[in-house]
């Protein structure tokens, strides 16, 4: 009754597009929260995570 079945679902093959779109999906909006960290407008914010604390551990 449970275990292995003869007819086994496919999980990868119908997925891998939602995978495809999960893994570019993450890497583009850490590249545009680099890049507005990085742009001119935020640069000197003090709330710029980027700057950090400049004392030691």
């Amino acid at each position: 009754m449970f275990g292995l079945r003869k007819f086994n679902t496919p999980f990868l093959r119908p997925m891998m597009p939602f995978f495809v779109g999960a893994v570019s999906v993450f890497f583009l909006v850490g590249k545009a929260q680099t890049a507005m960290i990085n742009s001119e407008d935020y640069k000197n914010d003090p709330r710029n995570p980027a700057l950090g604390s400049k004392k030691a551990h």
